[in-house]
């Protein structure tokens, strides 16, 4: 995403964004979201992004909330891709991620 840029405080938003959007962004729950989804890797070792959404639709977390938390825990060495893919609903191959080890956060 190179149109992202870090005005000094997070998240990231992008340059051309109106101030209502970069105020949004700041009041996400980053950690919450992260940690949210870091639980579920407790009940199943092994998910797709797309699989974690759907397990996670009744929680308080959007879809896009959801896949970005699964990168930003790959990022911080907590989550990472197995090697393997599984099929999506719409027949496309979807990466498998796995917790790396169970941290206290």
């Amino acid at each position: 995403m190179s149109s992202m840029v870090l005005d000094g405080a997070a998240p990231r938003s992008r340059a051309s964004d109106p101030v209502t959007s970069v105020e949004a962004g700041r009041s996400a729950d980053l950690t919450g979201s992260q940690d949210a989804v870091f639980s579920w890797f407790e009940i199943k070792p092994e998910w797709t992004q797309s699989e974690l959404e759907r397990a996670m639709r009744f929680s308080s977390w959007s879809p896009s909330r959801i896949r970005s938390a699964v990168s930003e825990l790959q990022a911080m060495g907590l989550v990472e891709t197995t090697g393997k893919t599984r099929e999506t609903k719409y027949g496309r191959q979807a990466r498998v991620y796995r917790a790396v080890k169970a941290v206290s956060r």
